[in-house]
């Protein structure tokens, strides 16, 4: 492997553990509270729901991604 190929994967890797240690996080902080499962959604996500859904900014930080490695091996390889 290069250097390219190692700094990736460690960033990957290191957004992979955040994720999930995000995740355990938050799922703890909003477990059913006394049998509701269904509870009000905040109002710091009401105020901006598409930037502040982690689902959205994850599709956004994967696609960047994509695209900087294909303009990367665009002008490596071309």
């Amino acid at each position: 492997m290069n250097l390219f190929e190692n700094i990736l994967s460690i960033v990957i890797i290191g957004v992979l553990a955040f994720s999930l240690i995000h995740t355990f996080s938050v799922a703890r902080q909003h477990k059913a509270v006394e049998g509701n499962l269904d509870t009000k959604i905040s109002e710091h996500v009401q105020k901006s729901p598409y930037t502040k859904n982690p689902i959205f900014l994850a599709y956004g930080i994967f696609f960047a991604l994509a695209l900087f490695i294909i303009l990367f091996f665009a002008i490596t390889f071309y």
